[in-house]
């Protein structure tokens, strides 16, 4: 999947994503081993920021996750879900070191079944290691999903929730409201008035989403999709390895737009 995306006005700045999502899935009796490479390149273009200097070391960052995820069913209705996801998240304008690498993964335990009208239900639980809230952190996540009248799926809890209806085979509609966040390392040294040079910094941001999509399946394999929302942000700054402020970009909020094409290989 290829999706390009752009957040309109973030104070004072320009944001666009390019991004590019590759699954293979491995089957073996009741283990099912899942294979994806995500790549983000998020651009800024900053307006009336004197306060860093070089800009250009933040105007783009680069995220390249590899998750590797493990599934075991346990009995007819349980299932266990692990996932390890080594990531590079970095300004990437020097050669890479540690300080690059995150570590990120996530557990969960889940149960599925239907009712006696044929009424698909699903329970998560589990904990996230991620940047879900900016710097990586333990997160507890809940999530519980089911369909309405066939054509409704619910998917309700923490950290996403979300509705879609498919109206038939080629077109769907769906509302999500979920969190994003971003946790990556400045490879050079900055100027920060009032700090002078600093180095090993990190640019810290997260907020949440509120996304209204439409998919539309042009053919069997092959589907388009479009998103028009808005991004809330509640941390925007240049922070050291510690986790302290150095700089804050501010808070604000953005309407958000964004188009991509998914093709099933077979």
């Amino acid at each position: 999947m290829m999706n390009y995306g752009v957040w309109s006005d973030m104070e004072n700045t320009t944001i666009s994503d390019l991004n590019f999502h590759l699954v293979q899935n491995v089957l073996k009796r009741s283990e099912k081993l899942r294979l994806s490479l995500d790549y983000l390149r998020r651009d800024f273009d900053f307006f009336n920021r004197s306060e860093i200097f070089p800009l250009d070391e933040i105007e783009r960052i680069h995220v390249l996750q590899l998750n590797l995820d493990f599934l075991q069913n346990l009995g007819s209705s349980y299932q266990i879900d692990a996932s390890f996801k080594p990531t590079i998240s970095s300004s990437w304008t020097n050669a890479l070191t540690s300080e690059d690498f995150l570590w990120n993964f996530s557990g969960f335990i889940s149960k599925e079944w239907t009712n006696a009208k044929d009424v698909y239900h699903s329970l998560y639980v589990g904990v996230l290691y991620d940047v879900l809230f900016g710097s990586p952190r333990y997160i507890p996540s809940l999530q519980y999903q089911t369909t309405v009248l066939k054509r409704t799926r619910l998917d309700i809890g923490f950290p996403k929730n979300s509705v879609a209806f498919q109206f038939n085979e080629r077109n769907q509609v769906m509302l999500e409201y979920t969190f994003s966040g971003m946790y990556a390392h400045v490879s050079n040294s900055l100027q920060i008035d009032g700090l002078g040079d600093v180095i090993n910094t990190k640019f810290v941001q997260n907020g949440a989403q509120l996304i209204l999509g439409y998919d539309f399946r042009i053919q069997p394999n092959f589907t388009t999709s479009s998103k028009l929302g808005y991004q809330f942000i509640n941390e925007y700054e240049i922070q050291d390895s510690s986790g302290n402020q150095l700089y804050d970009f501010g808070q604000g909020s953005s309407p958000y737009f964004s188009m991509g094409i998914m093709y099933n290989f077979k």
